[in-house]
């Protein structure tokens, strides 16, 4: 008997329609509603459908715009061991490598409250408040529950010390080492690579960790991150505004020759090495010990980020997004924070040369629903759904067959 499972929507566009169904633990794919059952090469047909979805991505991708900017979540700092397509060296716990997912967060917080004297317990916390969730538990929900609560509950000083326990156990789990399994370095030298314009990369990222800055580090690249250069690193917006260009005397022509490798960090939720002195100053700074300038989860988020320095990080997100020719690449990130999904919304229907193209692991949630009945209709938004692992395997990868191998399987949905 065969054993069923729905179909796993892969790639949502207005000219391709990708699925995957699982029959048997077999994976077979449907291309705008057609079975793919060829094989040539001597490749299987998971091997030609994996090779045609590279293809459809990088003709998306590969358009020619001045204006690349990356919008980046929880999703791409989490590592699986499925997601590596090698041998783990013996040693490397990949779990300590990752980023936590809604539920890993919720244990891990659960754990360190109980191994945590005068404190309350994450459920009696919870009662305190009156988070009773019909569904899973959720930290930015209990958290949200905790602001509004906290000027009204008893045993204020246990109360406090909770939440600060809580905080502090959110930021030791973003102080992630990069290791060789992740892809952030790859996928930066990806993207900026043979690129015609001089406007430089800028990459937005939610997430308080430093994958990123580390990536960047090891990869060579200047990181205008908004802080000075000279210590201690103070932050100014208009850091941003500045480039790096190559002085030489024996150049014929006045035109600056740009260096090569400089991208734009912006972290619009903060940082676990961000500190705010008594003055108002944010400075970069790697005391572990210090409190953190980090937007907590919580429904809050919204009313935080009309403060500096986030006003500064938003506003220049939404002017990126008014650009021609821009082109706004989201990696795991679920749209769940509704003042960014409302900026790039509006962003989507308002400017008709901005590009959208979204890569989650799942991309039928309702969070996703928006931009994949736009992609159905125009070609300027496409869905992917891969992991930030899998999205940067097949990133710039060349097609290996012949296009009439697909002419049967249709390159457009009716």
């Amino acid at each position: 008997m065969k054993e069923f499972c729905h179909r796993e929507t892969i790639i949502i566009s207005c000219a391709d329609i990708v699925e995957k169904e699982t029959v048997d633990n077999a994976e077979v794919y449907y291309f705008n509603g057609k079975k793919l059952d060829k094989t040539a090469n001597g490749k299987t047909e998971v091997e030609l459908a994996k090779e045609k979805i590279a293809e459809i991505v990088n003709n998306f991708l590969g358009r020619q715009y001045e204006n690349t900017i990356v919008l980046t979540g929880a999703g791409s700092s989490i590592l699986r061991e499925t997601d590596i397509n090698e041998e783990i060296d013996e040693g490397i716990n990949i779990y300590n490598h990752s980023g936590k997912i809604m539920s890993e967060l919720k244990n891990e917080i659960e754990k360190h409250l109980e191994e945590t004297p005068d404190v309350f317990s994450l459920y009696e916390l919870a009662e305190r408040v009156k988070y009773f969730p019909e569904e899973g538990f959720n930290i930015e929900d209990l958290l949200t529950k905790v602001d509004m609560a906290k000027d009204y509950v008893d045993e204020k000083e246990k109360f406090e010390k909770t939440i600060k326990e809580i905080e502090k156990k959110i930021k030791n789990l973003c102080d992630i080492k990069l290791c060789k399994y992740h892809k952030h370095g790859e996928f930066i030298n990806k993207l900026v690579a043979k690129r015609k314009s001089h406007n430089r990369v800028k990459i937005f990222t939610t997430n308080y960790d430093t994958l990123f800055e580390q990536a960047l580090q090891e990869e060579g690249y200047i990181i205008v991150d908004g802080f000075s250069y000279e210590f201690p690193r103070k932050f100014n917006s208009r850091y941003f505004d500045y480039d790096f260009i190559i002085r030489g005397d024996n150049k014929i022509i006045d035109e600056p020759e740009y260096v090569d490798k400089v991208v734009h960090l912006l972290k619009m939720h903060g940082s676990i090495d961000w500190r705010r002195y008594k003055n108002g100053e944010v400075i970069k700074c790697h005391d572990k010990d210090t409190n953190s300038l980090m937007i907590y989860p919580r429904s809050a988020k919204f009313e935080l980020s009309y403060e500096s320095p986030y006003f500064d990080l938003f506003s220049r997100f939404q002017v990126e997004l008014r650009k021609k020719n821009t082109i706004l690449i989201v990696i795991g990130f679920s749209f769940a924070d509704k003042h960014i999904k409302s900026i790039v919304k509006n962003a989507m229907l308002n400017n008709p040369h901005l590009n959208i193209f979204i890569v989650s692991p799942n991309i039928e949630t309702k969070e996703y629903e928006d931009f994949a009945d736009r992609a159905k209709k125009y070609e300027n938004v496409m869905l992917l759904g891969y992991t930030f692992n899998q999205f940067v395997d097949i990133y710039r990868k060349q097609a290996a067959y012949s296009d009439e191998l697909f002419m049967d399987v249709g390159d457009s949905h009716e």
